[in-house]
């Protein structure tokens, strides 16, 4: 925010967004409004949170491996 305070860049926003007549453009503002509040849980199918769990309990155990490692055997696959 180039030395722009917030309240300057939301007004700056909220004129360019009053000034806007490309739809497309409106829709992607409404969606990042739509989905910005949004909880992805609630999206996610039980299996995609058993996952995350998982992980997590991994993590708290120190069960990780650094990014250069996970790169070096999954490589192919990422």
């Amino acid at each position: 925010m180039k030395n722009t305070t917030k309240e300057d860049l939301k007004r700056d926003l909220i004129s360019w967004i009053n000034a806007q007549e490309n739809d497309a453009i409106l829709r992607q503002i409404e969606d990042i409004k739509r989905y910005s509040d949004k909880d992805f849980w609630a999206d996610l199918s039980e299996a995609e949170k058993e996952s995350i769990r998982l992980g997590r309990e991994d993590a708290k155990k120190g069960n990780l491996i650094s990014q250069s490692e996970a790169k070096r055997r999954y490589g192919k696959w990422l």
